[in-house]
């Protein structure tokens, strides 16, 4: 799925500064933490810092913002691609079980589909034997190029276009029974063809990868699809790594949000030459970069955007990252998507391991090894995702620095926060003062004991803080170190 960059590519190096305020220019002498809880009335309490030091929030149990649909948290498999990648149909679905996705993503090939009016000899036969072992929703990616058909590898003409507008009809209509999501094409701005310096920017029109092609294919899919499945869910992009979105926006400036459900990306820094960007918090402040351009060019209106591809690998070189990193990053990741209405799905990549291989980047980016074993990440996903459910029916993130998330989920009575850094060589401390209020926190994926003391430290790993008996609490925060 993803062509993976190595660590001397310029990746991050044209983003800018997209993270407002650099950590590093925090005075050293601001920089410890101290998260403080005031529930209920604190009469002589004492701050743990002097007050020009602080930022107050309040959290209110009645009333917290409600997404319009829940979260999807799916994952990536490899069923519909030719290829060895190490993939058990059975032992996947009970994985994908387990875990509650509510979606896969695989590959609907346009060289190999074929769906006959009825009866079996569906292809490709590996993915359609897999379907049939699993309840979660599909999410089919239609596209690869087709060497047997005119102008099909790939499609850059206007025939080639209409050929795979076709094949993307006859997928739909094979196919519309397991209400998948459909999306067109896999970024196309890194693969469409291959072997080619690093693209960055729309690129000209004589390069396939470019913008300018991609934009009538999709356009044309998406008309053919809606003909088929007029209800259907259908992304456009699968955009790669593409530097200040500027290849996104030259699609959307082409049109193809046109009657698309929403734009789907994928979101990778694993090898940014800024060790400190290889973070969930890079991520979320360049996803929150491509919505306020998507708002500018839509009259101020948020746009569905799906991400279809996260995650970080966990093999020793190059660009190693440790397997608590990797946990704490898509953990992070999934927490703030429950909070970000436009943001509807989050599809980690991937189920597991290719191959026992802990020198090959792209093989091992799985939540499980290679033998089905589980990683960190494998747990932090899982448990993440409960809290996203939980949070279905309210809840806010509030960022008072900007390496502090802190997720409010509505309970049915007292106050239940999430806090977070984005990385440990940031630490936080919390303390609940005041009032009666039994204080109780736990790091997701702990031993399952919940500690009772109003002092919480507070890492890279997502930590529950439930206050329990109170309808609200102010939180005093100090600059994080």
């Amino acid at each position: 799925m993803l062509i993976s960059p190595p660590c001397s590519s310029n990746m991050g190096a044209s983003r800018g500064n997209i993270h407002g305020t650099s950590y590093m220019m925090i005075p050293r002498s601001l920089r410890l933490i101290t998260l403080l809880a005031v529930v209920g009335c604190c009469g002589g309490s004492q701050p743990l810092v002097a007050a020009d030091e602080v930022k107050t929030l309040t959290f209110e149990g009645a009333s917290l913002p409600q997404r319009p649909e829940p979260l999807i948290v799916g994952i990536g498999v490899h069923f519909g691609i030719g290829g060895e990648h190490g993939y058990a149909a059975d032992k996947a679905a009970l994985l994908i079980s387990a875990g509650h996705f509510a979606s896969y993503r695989d590959d609907l090939g346009w060289s190999v589909f074929y769906a006959p009016p009825s009866g079996p000899g569906r292809q490709p036969a590996k993915l359609f034997s897999f379907i049939e072992m699993t309840k979660a929703r599909p999410t089919l990616i239609l596209g690869h190029p087709n060497p047997s058909v005119p102008d099909g590898n790939p499609p850059l003409t206007d025939t080639g276009r209409a050929a795979f507008a076709n094949f993307t009809a006859k997928a739909v209509a094979g196919t519309r029974d397991l209400n998948p999501i459909y999306e067109i094409w896999n970024e196309w701005n890194m693969n469409a063809v291959r072997g080619r310096p690093w693209l960055d920017g729309p690129g000209d029109p004589s390069d396939p990868r470019a913008a300018a092609n991609y934009a009538p294919l999709a356009r044309a899919s998406v008309k053919a699809i809606r003909k088929i499945a007029p209800d259907a869910t259908v992304l456009v992009g699968a955009v790669g790594i593409d530097n200040d979105w500027k290849w996104t926006q030259s699609i959307v400036d082409m049109g193809v949000l046109d009657g698309a459900s929403g734009l789907s990306v994928h979101m990778y820094n694993h090898c940014d030459r800024v060790v400190t960007n290889r973070t969930a918090r890079e991520a979320i402040d360049r996803l929150s970069q491509l919505q306020d351009i998507l708002k500018s060019k839509r009259g101020g209106q948020q746009f569905p955007v799906y991400v279809t591809e996260v995650g970080w690998p966990t093999a020793q070189k190059p660009c190693a990252i440790t397997q608590k990193v990797v946990a704490d990053n898509l953990a992070q990741f999934i927490l703030w998507s429950a909070a970000t209405p436009w943001l509807m799905g989050v599809w980690a990549y991937e189920l597991k391991d290719q191959v026992d291989n802990p020198t090959d980047l792209e093989s091992n980016f799985g939540l499980y090894d290679h033998n089905y074993q589980p990683k960190m990440a494998a747990c932090a996903v899982i448990e993440a995702s409960k809290l996203a459910k939980e949070a279905a029916v309210g809840a806010k993130l509030q960022r008072p620095f900007a390496d502090v998330f802190i997720l409010q989920i509505k309970t049915q009575s007292g106050i239940r926060l999430v806090a977070w850094t984005s990385r440990d060589a940031v630490q936080a401390a919390a303390t609940v003062v005041g009032a009666k209020a039994a204080v109780k926190s736990a790091p997701l994926c702990g031993d399952g004991n919940a500690a009772q003391d109003s002092n919480v430290r507070i890492g890279a790993t997502p930590v529950i803080i439930d206050i329990e008996g109170v309808p609200s609490a102010d939180v005093r925060i100090a600059v994080a170190p």
